[in-house]
């Protein structure tokens, strides 16, 4: 971060270009998971503009996800540190927002849809094992509730590190 603060790049196409590699990441991780299980004997139920969409809410929460990385370097001040700040945002999505979730007390459950790995958890059942259609109104629900909550996330995450990041 010191070498880019002499660089002409201004910190808005930094971050911009930061997201946008993590999206790239994500969407490969996405279709090596795909693969993966269609090579091992699944096959959805899903339509192909279906798992086009499963992979364009895969994409909008890794913004989700860039936001919850800026908020860890925000508040870390080391390396081993940040790798426990980010257990304080990773073990909550993959305990209350994933099918692990569904195993657990009501209590739980109804926290769970505070995480917006839920809310892709859902719709990603809904697309890929239900075979709904795209424009099942709880798939767009699923699909607007993780696309605010990743702009939110991620601007958060932004304007945090802006003020108080160190660089």
């Amino acid at each position: 971060l010191r070498r880019i603060d002499v660089t002409p790049t201004t910190s808005a196409e930094f971050m911009l270009s930061h997201a946008l590699s993590n999206m790239v990441t994500a969407l490969l991780q996405a279709i090596i998971v795909f693969a993966t299980a269609y090579l091992m004997g699944f096959h959805s139920q899903a339509s192909v503009l279906g798992v086009a969409l499963a992979f364009v809410i895969c994409l909008i929460f890794s913004l989700c996800n860039v936001g919850f990385g800026l908020i860890t370097a925000t508040i870390a001040k080391s390396e081993g540190a940040a790798t426990g700040i980010a257990f304080m945002f990773v073990l909550p999505q993959m305990f209350l927002g994933t099918f692990v979730g569904l195993a657990m007390s009501g209590i739980a459950q109804f926290i769970g849809r505070f995480v917006p790995s839920y809310y892709v958890t859902d719709a990603l059942t809904s697309l890929l094992l239900r075979g709904a259609p795209i424009t099942s109104s709880a798939i767009l629900l699923d699909l607007l509730i993780v696309s605010v909550a990743s702009l939110l996330v991620l601007f958060a995450g932004i304007i945090l590190f802006r003020k108080f990041g160190r660089a």
